[in-house]
């Protein structure tokens, strides 16, 4: 099948090298919680997991030619109806940038409200994350929480925020 718009799609093992790869780039780093370099066994064991999971929902971002990012909803709490949204795109290291994200931001932020019914989805980033910070502000995120010198990169504590976006307040930007 040829696609002829980008869209999202379940992870497939064949991934698994891109994911690696773009998750070892020394400008993602920084600004993911894992902090350390992923093998191929931990990335395997990761997809194991994730697959096995039914708390977990994640895709990569297929675009025309290729993929350019991952996205997903984690431990997904289906009582309360709510997860905790990942998104980056990994394309030329933008993680976030003018052209993949508001469209995959759209699709994942409609697979959660719409088709899985969750009530409210938040994200966690860290203080030195300017761009996902200005992102998700503007996409009418809340913020929740700050939690001080949560996460430790190369001699520097930042602090973690918690934002969060309810399906109303996503009816009501859309």
């Amino acid at each position: 099948m040829i696609a002829t718009k980008p869209y999202l799609r379940p992870i497939e093992h064949s991934d698994l090298n891109t994911i690696q790869k773009w998750r070892n780039d020394p400008d993602t780093l920084p600004l993911v919680r894992e902090y350390r370099l992923l093998s191929h066994q931990h990335i395997e064991s990761w997809y194991e997991q994730m697959s096995q999971d039914h708390r977990f929902e994640m895709f990569m971002m297929q675009g025309i030619a290729s993929p350019v990012g991952v996205c997903g909803l984690t431990y997904i709490n289906w009582q309360n109806r709510h997860a905790d949204l990942h998104f980056a795109i990994y394309k030329d290291c933008a993680w976030i940038d003018d052209v993949h994200a508001p469209y995959y931001y759209k699709l994942i932020t409609e697979y959660a409200f719409d088709e899985l019914n969750l009530n409210k989805i938040y994200v966690e980033m860290y203080n030195n994350d300017k761009k996902k910070i200005s992102f998700f502000k503007e996409k009418g995120f809340h913020q929740d929480a700050i939690l001080r010198q949560h996460y430790y990169h190369k001699g520097e504590y930042m602090d973690a925020y918690i934002v969060s976006l309810l399906k109303d307040e996503f009816r009501r930007k859309i």
